[in-house]
């Protein structure tokens, strides 16, 4: 169960003003641009919330003002759209979408089932380019993102029942990846390494929870599971998810509010906040074999 840039990093839109809104929308959409413009079209299907997330935290430490301006989606021909312009800190997330599709598809391919496996293959063959240009832009984080995928994969192999250690190289993969963010100065790396640290075992424990049926059905490693016990009614394990989730939401919130941001601090304070909240509920409240997480789109 190796985590992804999967969509848990979300607001709760109803939640943003319209000024808000339609600039995380302007956002998401100049990502979306970005993942066409450096990888092609198909990249465009990778793009997620969590990308999302990653772009607008990169700007908000930025000097510069990002640009945001009327354009054009192929995917909404007949509408005009809000898209931000090029930024390096769009780049960097395309960048970041790119290499983390590339392990996510080498992890299917060696845990997933036939049509998985066929899928991760034919995916991996499309993506390769991209993949090696984006890794040949930042080694530091293609080397954190194969690490992890070799950590995730011993803790599942062993069975892990601690969700500590579980959780711990998603969590590290994430600190390193905010870190690399920062400012000059090194109090607000560490902030950010934090916060990464943070996101990261959110991230991790949702998706745990979001695969705990489908875990269970197959007989599949699921660390909310373990840690609870094979015999534990799903409910409880749910609620364990939960609170650890709710914990390392509490957390995150005093951890971002360290941070000394430029723009987009109600956007970011929703999604740390309200937005994680409805994730972690969301997930927690999902139906007996009903994933809870959304497609992005």
């Amino acid at each position: 169960m190796v985590c992804r840039l999967f969509g848990y990093v979300r607001p709760l839109e109803p939640q943003l003003r319209v000024c808000e809104l339609e600039a995380y929308k302007a956002v998401y959409c100049g990502l979306c641009r970005q993942l066409g413009r450096t990888f092609g079209l198909p990249a465009r299907f990778a793009l997620s919330y969590d990308g999302t997330f990653l772009a607008l935290l990169a700007m908000a430490l930025a000097e510069p003002e990002p640009g945001i301006a009327p354009g054009r989606c192929p995917f909404h021909p007949l509408e005009r759209r809000s898209l931000c312009g090029e930024t390096p800190g769009l780049a960097l997330a395309a960048d970041v979408v790119a290499l983390s599709l590339h392990w996510k598809l080498r992890d299917d391919l060696a845990d997933e089932d036939l049509p998985r496996r066929l899928l991760a293959r034919s995916g991996l063959l499309m993506t390769r380019g991209g993949y090696r240009r984006a890794a040949a832009r930042h080694p530091e984080l293609d080397a954190a993102l194969a690490g992890m995928t070799r950590a995730q994969a011993a803790l599942e192999g062993e069975n892990c029942p601690d969700l500590d250690r579980a959780a711990e190289p998603t969590a590290s993969l994430y600190s390193t990846l905010l870190a690399s963010l920062a400012p000059e100065e090194e109090s607000q790396r560490r902030v950010l390494a934090r916060l990464g640290y943070l996101l990261g075992r959110y991230i991790y424990l949702a998706d745990a929870l979001d695969d705990l049926d489908k875990d269970r059905q197959k007989g599949r490693y699921n660390p909310l599971a373990a840690a609870c016990g094979a015999g534990a009614e799903t409910q409880a394990v749910r609620e364990r998810g939960r609170g650890s989730l709710f914990l390392t939401i509490g957390e995150a919130e005093r951890t971002y509010r360290l941070l000394r941001v430029r723009r987009f601090s109600p956007i970011l304070e929703n999604i740390l906040t309200l937005g994680l909240m409805s994730t972690a509920e969301r997930l927690a409240s999902a139906p007996a074999g009903q994933k809870g997480a959304e497609t992005d789109g």
